[in-house]
């Protein structure tokens, strides 16, 4: 992890997104506003614990292979309550997709709002709570909301117009505010106490980067307690459109002017 001073802001900088664990844990259970391109939101340790689970099974133990995954995350979480293994101890098991669910189930961050790009209409996941999705706010203490397109748009069927305009949109007005609203009608004082969390692969095209009309992320740049990067090199390029040549170290160089800009 890197720490970059721009201007009074501190910004983390990591390769792997689950790294931002580090940073987070450093802080004092603030929300995270995340924008990202997928959603972060499987299960932690899913993918350790299914597979450790599974050798144990063709070893010849004799217990189920659910109950076993759900005892092994378990011990992972307890492990680090109780100070006997440190967070970088338990990034060497998490995915970079499943740092969301361990930071709200050991208390490190409050609650979590993603606005992402991939669009999700239910989870397996009790702790997550999609917006527009098919089931009603219950508590959960991560919100999903990955709009198709930007708020005015009315058509029935949304289409490649639809996911142009929204990725040339990533951090205007058109697009962010209607995102924080929404994350204040569940939690009214979220934006009191965040940190704000970026996936470079929520930009998808060079136009993303130089909006016109952006007091909204202004505004959470100037008011978040830190800001945290992941630089996901590999996702960057898979994500972006086919006619970009955007890379991660682009998007970083291009963020840290903004938020030198901003801050």
């Amino acid at each position: 992890m890197e720490l970059l001073k721009v201007k009074d802001k501190e910004v983390f900088v990591v390769e792997s997104h689950n790294q931002v664990l580090e940073a987070w844990a450093s802080g004092s259970q603030q929300n995270v506003f995340s924008l990202d391109y997928h959603t972060d939101t499987r299960a932690a340790f899913q993918r350790y614990s299914y597979w450790r689970a599974d050798s144990e099974i063709k070893a010849g133990h004799s217990y189920s292979h659910e109950k076993r995954i759900e005892e092994l995350t378990e011990e992972k979480i307890y492990q680090f309550m109780n100070n006997e293994i440190d967070i970088h101890q338990i990034n060497d098991n998490l995915q970079h997709d499943e740092h969301l669910d361990f930071s709200v189930r050991t208390d490190i961050v409050d609650k979590v709002f993603v606005l992402a790009k991939n669009r999700n209409l239910k989870s397996s996941n009790p702790n997550v709570h999609i917006l527009d999705g098919m089931t009603q706010y219950d508590d959960q203490r991560i919100i999903e909301f990955s709009p198709p397109c930007l708020p005015d748009c009315r058509k029935e069927k949304h289409d490649e117009e639809c996911r142009i305009l929204r990725a040339e949109s990533s951090i205007e007005d058109s697009f962010l505010e209607d995102a924080v609203l929404k994350a204040e009608s569940i939690a009214p004082f979220f934006f009191s106490h965040y940190i704000l969390d970026v996936d470079c692969d929520y930009f998808n095209t060079e136009e993303s980067l130089y909006p016109q009309e952006y007091e909204v992320f202004k505004r959470l740049v100037r008011n978040s307690d830190f800001i945290t990067i992941a630089l996901e090199p590999e996702c960057v390029k898979i994500c972006r459109h086919a006619d970009s040549q955007l890379e991660s170290d682009a998007i970083l160089s291009r963020l840290v002017s903004l938020i030198e800009e901003l801050s």
